[in-house]
């Protein structure tokens, strides 16, 4: 994972390099860099979103197939099939997108706490010698603990302890303090050092610092609510989230007290973040309203019935599935239904009456009844069978 991490986070480190170059303010280098990297994964969430929106299309049509098949799951999930199949609609579309931007998010992270790397471009073995130093000023370098903010970390002790650094660090990099002061220096933004940790007595102190770890929260708590209203309001019927609501309101509260924890630039960082992907949402919603979600829902569905191309793997699983169900069903009543079922196995009548079987003999009859389907689907679809 650190490699993928790492992967990512080398290009859009590239990038900060170059922004921070241009305006020489780390501050206003954030704002530009977390602008530039919501527009790289724009088409992502975009993809996201209509997906989310023609899912949501289908919700009442959905409901009903709930009620109707409450006491049938296995014809509940065949039916939903046949309906994502129809409206042309992919279940799991919005799953690689995810996982993308989870692990751009995680790229854009890196670069943020790792300044030293990105933006000054240490090598491994200059931020290495200087972590041996910042150890001996800082207790939780000392015990050798792993964190992701260990390269602001660095920078905090080398602020406070300039004159030992640089007698320490003289042999591995003689311009190491300077240019670690020099660029500390352009941390002010409209009057707040972000290479300041807050403290709750800033309050008094220096308000302004002490706003940022609240602003990153509020930000995020009013994008849940309205997040949550704008689901409610095109989901009606949409079930409690119970349990996952006081995670998804807990989240804003736990990243308000995270943020006294670590440098102001972290925190500016996440009302950047946080703000653009508000901004976002309220666009992407917008611009996805009723009307053009209906027009996208039929656009999908003319689609879904002029499509011609080989099955796609759903409509194959569905196809499998409404033959397994078919043949345990006894090929709709006929007694002379024609299949491998080992004939001296199980027989079928047109009563209803269920034909009890050994747990050896049901297990074979399965077996049999996806050999059949599969072999079905093979002579449909001209497929390699597998008997």
């Amino acid at each position: 994972m650190n490699f993928l991490i790492d992967l990512v986070a080398t290009p859009l480190g590239w990038i900060m390099h170059f922004i921070y170059g241009l305006v020489g303010n780390y501050g206003v280098a954030i704002i530009l860099f977390t602008l530039v990297t919501k527009l790289i994964v724009f088409p992502i969430y975009y993809k996201q979103q209509k997906n989310t929106a023609h899912t949501q299309l289908v919700q009442p049509k959905l409901a009903k197939l709930r009620e109707k098949y409450k006491n049938n799951p296995e014809k509940m999930q065949m039916e939903q099939m046949k309906l994502y199949q129809e409206e042309n609609i992919n279940p799991y579309a919005s799953c690689l997108p995810m996982l993308l931007s989870m692990l751009i998010l995680y790229g854009v992270l890196g670069v943020v706490y790792e300044p030293m790397t990105h933006i000054l471009k240490y090598n491994k073995d200059t931020i290495s010698s200087a972590r041996t130093v910042a150890a001996e000023y800082n207790e939780r370098l000392a015990n050798g603990k792993s964190d992701l903010r260990e390269q602001l970390i660095i920078m905090e002790e080398v602020l406070k302890h300039p004159d030992e650094f640089a007698e320490k660090m003289e042999e591995t990099d003689a311009e190491f303090v300077p240019q670690v002061v020099s660029f500390a220096d352009t941390f002010n933004i409209l009057g707040v050092d972000l290479n300041l940790t807050p403290q709750w007595s800033d309050f008094t102190k220096n308000f302004p610092l002490f706003m940022i770890p609240l602003l990153s929260g509020i930000i995020q708590l009013a994008m849940t609510i309205y997040m949550q209203r704008m689901q409610k309001k095109r989901n009606p019927d949409m079930p409690n989230m119970g349990a996952m609501n006081i995670m998804l309101y807990g989240m804003p509260i736990f990243s308000v007290w995270l943020a006294f924890t670590v440098p102001a630039g972290v925190g500016f960082y996440w009302i950047c973040s946080s703000a653009f992907s508000f901004i976002q949402s309220i666009g992407l919603n917008l611009w996805f309203n009723e009307e053009r979600v209906k027009k996208i829902g039929e656009a999908e569905r003319i689609k879904a019935q002029n499509a011609k191309r080989r099955p796609s793997m759903m409509q194959k699983m569905l196809e499998q599935q409404e033959e397994m169900m078919r043949q345990q069903n006894g090929g709709n009543g006929s007694p002379k239904q024609k299949s491998n079922i080992p004939a001296n196995r199980v027989s079928y009548s047109d009563s209803e009456t269920p034909v009890k079987m050994s747990r050896s003999e049901l297990e074979e009859f399965n077996t049999a009844v996806i050999r059949d389907a599969r072999k079905r689907m093979a002579e449909k679809y001209g497929d390699q069978s597998d008997n």
